[in-house]
Formats: C-alpha cells, sequence, structure tokens
C-alpha cells in the first residue's frame, strides 16, 4: 500500500493510493517523504523548496499510524529495505524503520549496498557491517570498487596518498554474502572471466578460479586467459595451455593480443603478427605489420603501409594492394590514395551504414545506395546518420529526414539523439521526434531526458507537463513537477500540490 502525504488547511493528512484517510497529524512538518514499508522521513523547521530539498531543520521517522518513532536528526537518507543512513553532529549512523538506532552516528561515511552488507568508514579506513550492525569485518580496507551487483575488490595496506591512491596494497574479491571468493593476499587482480581472474603474487601472475582454488601457479610473467585457453608468458615468451596445465605451445612468441572475434588472436614474432586461434592452430604466419579484426569473420590486414583482407580460413577475400579499406554488412570500399572507391564510383570519403554509404564528393557529402543510385543529393556541408534519422547540414543549419529519406523537420539549430527519440531546437525552442508520424513541433522551452516509468518532463510557457511515449499525459500547466515516489508525481500549482 502506498501512504501519501498531503498539507490541506495547516493539517497534515495521510492517505492510501485509493484516497482513503488514513490518519492525520498536526505536527508542522516543513517536508514528509512517502511511505517506504510502512514508515515516512519527516523535516520539522527546516528551509524546503518546491523539490522537497531541505535545508536546516530537524529530522525523524513517522509510521503508517502516525506515530513519531524518532526525531531530533540532523538528516536521515532514503530507506534501502529497512534501513536508513543518518546524520547526528557531522557524524552518520545507521537506523531502522522502526526507529532503532543500529549503528551510532560517529563514523565518516556508510554506504548501504542492500540490508546485510554495508560499506562503513571510520577515518580513512573502510569496513563492512550487516543490518544488525555487527561488525563483519574492521575498518581496515584502503577502499573498494563494484565490480557487479554483488562482487567487490578491496584493497587493503600499502602506503596511499591524500587521493586514496596506494602502492603496495593487497588486492581480493569479496562477494554480498561477506565471503571472500579471492583472498586479500595478491598484488594484482585482473578482470573476471568466465569465472576466472588472473592473479599477481610477487611479480608473478597466475589463474585462479572465483572460488579461491588456484588453477594456474602464479610463477609466470604475465597470463591470459581466453576461452577455456590460458596464454603464459615465460622469459619474456608467450606459450600456450589448458585448463590443466597441459603445455599446447612452448613459449616462442613475443606478444599475443586478443583480436575482436572470441575465437583469434594476434601473435608477434620478431617485428610481424600472425593469426592464431585460440586453441593454438595458426592461420596466417606472422608477416603483417599490423591486424584488425573487422568483423564477420574478416580480417584487416598491414603490409607496408598497404592494406587488404583475409578470412578466418586464412585466406586472401582482397590483396594487399589499398591505403585502407573500410567494411560494413559485407560490404567493401578502398581508398588508394586520392578516392575512395565503391564498384565503380569514386569518392573523397566514404561510411558503409548497413545498405546505404554516406559519402563525400568534392567538398560536399551525400548518401547513395548499395548500387550506386543517388539517394540524397550532394550539397551538404556534413551528414549524421544515427538510429533512423539522417540529419543533413547546411549552412550551419540542419534537416532531418526519416529513414526513408522524406524530410521532417528544417532550419533545426542543434540536436540530442536518446534511445527512443530524438530532440531538436529551432528558434530557440525545442522538439521532439519519435518516428516520422510522431512528432512535436519546435515549441517547448524545455524538453527533459525519459525516466524510469519512461515518462518526460517538458516546459511550455514557463509551465510543466508530462510526455509519454509520444502522448502528453498531462498538459503543460504545472508550475513544477517532479518525480516524489516510484511512479508517482508531484504536480505543483501556484498555491497547492
Amino acid at each position: 500500500m502506498v501512504i501519501l502525504p498531503y498539507f490541506i488547511d495547516s493539517v497534515w493528512i495521510f492517505k492510501d493510493n485509493a484516497g482513503n484517510i488514513l490518519f492525520k497529524s498536526k505536527e508542522k512538518f516543513s517536508y514528509v517523504s512517502a511511505f517506504v514499508n510502512n514508515v515516512a522521513r519527516f523535516n520539522i523547521n527546516g528551509k524546503c523548496n518546491i523539490m522537497d530539498e531541505c535545508e536546516g531543520g530537524k529530522w525523524g521517522i513517522i509510521d503508517h499510524k502516525g506515530r513519531i518513532l524518532i526525531n531530533n536528526l540532523d538528516w536521515i537518507g532514503d530507506f534501502v529495505g529497512d534501513y536508513a543512513i543518518f546524520q547526528k553532529d557531522y557524524k552518520f549512523g545507521l537506523i531502522r524503520k522502526d526507529g532503532r538506532i543500529i549503528i551510532p552516528a560517529k563514523l565518516e561515511e556508510i554506504i548501504i549496498i542492500d540490508e546485510n552488507f554495508i560499506f562503513y568508514r571510520v577515518g580513512d579506513k573502510w569496513g563492512i557491517a550487516n543490518g544488525k550492525g555487527e561488525i563483519l569485518f574492521p575498518s581496515e580496507f584502503n577502499g573498494f570498487i563494484k565490480i557487479n551487483d554483488s562482487l567487490f575488490l578491496l584493497t587493503k595496506g600499502g602506503e596511499c596518498d591524500i587521493f586514496n591512491r596506494c602502492e603496495g596494497s593487497k588486492y581480493g574479491i569479496i562477494s554480498k554474502s561477506g565471503k571472500f571468493l579471492i583472498p586479500l593476499r595478491f598484488d594484482g587482480i585482473g578482470e573476471i572471466k568466465d569465472s576466472f581472474v588472473e592473479v599477481s603474487y610477487d611479480g608473478l601472475w597466475g589463474l585462479m578460479k572465483l572460488n579461491g582454488r588456484l588453477i594456474i601457479d602464479t610463477k609466470f610473467e604475465d597470463i591470459l586467459y581466453f576461452k577455456g585457453f590460458v596464454w603464459f608468458k615465460e622469459n619474456n615468451k608467450w606459450g600456450l595451455m589448458d585448463l590443466n596445465k597441459k603445455t599446447i605451445l612452448k613459449p616462442s612468441f613475443f606478444d599475443v593480443l586478443p583480436l575482436g572475434n572470441i575465437e583469434f588472436l594476434k601473435f608477434k614474432l620478431d617485428d610481424k603478427w600472425g593469426i592464431i586461434r585460440k586453441d593454438g592452430k595458426i592461420i596466417s604466419d606472422a608477416k603483417f605489420d599490423n591486424i584488425i579484426y573487422l568483423g564477420d569473420e574478416y580480417f584487416l590486414v598491414e603490409r607496408n603501409n598497404l592494406k587488404g583482407v583475409m578470412d578466418t580460413g586464412g585466406s586472401f577475400v582482397i590483396p594487399i594492394n589499398f591505403k585502407d579499406i573500410s567494411y560494413n554488412s559485407g560490404r567493401f570500399a578502398f581508398f588508394d590514395g586520392r578516392f575512395w572507391m565503391y564498384k565503380n564510383m569514386k569518392f573523397e570519403y566514404v561510411e558503409i551504414l548497413g545498405n546505404i554509404l554516406l559519402a563525400q564528393n568534392g567538398s560536399l557529402f551525400g548518401i547513395v545506395d548499395s548500387f550506386g543510385n543517388v539517394i540524397l543529393d550532394f550539397h551538404y556541408d556534413s551528414i549524421k546518420i544515427v538510429k533512423n534519422f539522417i540529419l543533413a547540414k547546411k549552412n550551419d543549419r540542419w534537416i532531418i529526414f526519416d529513414k526513408k529519406f522524406n524530410k521532417i523537420v528544417e532550419n533545426v539549430d542543434s540536436f540530442e539523439i536518446n534511445d527512443k527519440f530524438l530532440k531538436f531546437r529551432k528558434l530557440n525552442k525545442w522538439g521532439i521526434i519519435y518516428d516520422e508520424n510522431n512528432i512535436w513541433e519546435a515549441v517547448f522551452d524545455y524538453i527533459d531526458n525519459e525516466d524510469e516509468n519512461g515518462i518526460i518532463r517538458v516546459v511550455k510557457d514557463g509551465k510543466f507537463g508530462l510526455l509519454k511515449d509520444g502522448k502528453m499525459i498531462i498538459e503543460p500547466k504545472y508550475k513544477f513537477i517532479y518525480r516524489f515516489y516510484k511512479d508517482i508525481y508531484k504536480l505543483i500549482l501556484e498555491n497547492s500540490f
């Protein structure tokens, strides 16, 4: 049940989401939050603005029956589950929703990850506690980095500067359950790949499973885990082994680097690069100056400042004859040093984008299709293709086309691309385009970004409204609107809410 506060005729009235009055209070609150788990935060005697940001005053907690559970705190943060951070006398503590103080206000900082995993700081060191206020780990860590929603990298020891940059620290990985998956004793830790992680001790590297089991001993100069195989560096050369420590290739390569495809790497012998599969099968000998994965099982190979294309079987698709090659969606364009060539056409610049080509002819840009037909004339100073829109610039003004190259808007000053729509500015006003059939003209003073509910705040003639999925669900007539709680918005008139 959602409980919302209303201030009417000097009395605070609390209603459920059906509009039923649950209780009233004559307390002189400056602000009351929405109720979370049947409790709300309140401020008394503070100066609160229309966004309920309060300066000064005292904070407390009220329950769903109107009982004040605690007050006279300097500040209370949003609840995370049943817990919130509070401040008293410039120190921070942890409070439960029933008003019980779990951790007294004696800490420099608290970060609630979830109800049973809480980071706290004493001085410049971090510790970990649970929701009962029990110390899981004392304040002994230099810092922590969030790896994902359940794993954290911890550092301990070493010499740290004022920016918490530490030398000589030890590294480990802990889960939200409070269990160290990687012990806090390594000099370095790589990224997690397939539940494996590269670890370093005394300057040497090995491989560890994300359960603390050492798979490859820390005895190599470097190590690279790659989809079930382990490349290792010994005596300044790289070799290959499997996860059972069976050597597949003895150390002989000067360098190995993953290519974009998960199956392939490039290896270096002397000053040249070759292509090798992750299992050690050589696709191409080391005879290139550089190799780049293009996608779709093609490699761009370079030798003596010329480029060609090789497939994953090691065969040349395009000979090494060109200064540059562009590729996208099965199509190639070639640069001979003066012009880009596509089929029988020549351009100063080409960018392949699916079934169309963005091209430059002389100093002007246009668009041709994959057959070479001009579909947007060459008379623009610049063209950008983003999502379902084509934006062409001429004399510092943009024209917006849809994906079928129909004009949508002309004389645009600037624009912003979002995931689901495009915002554009014209004559100091803003408009928004979802697609060619859903366009709002440039009549707004401001258009916000989409929030978690898919709602956009818009301002017209100084008044706020709400837009969702291209439809105006609240007309611009309010002094201010903001998201109060989850999918509930506060609509502010001149003197009422």
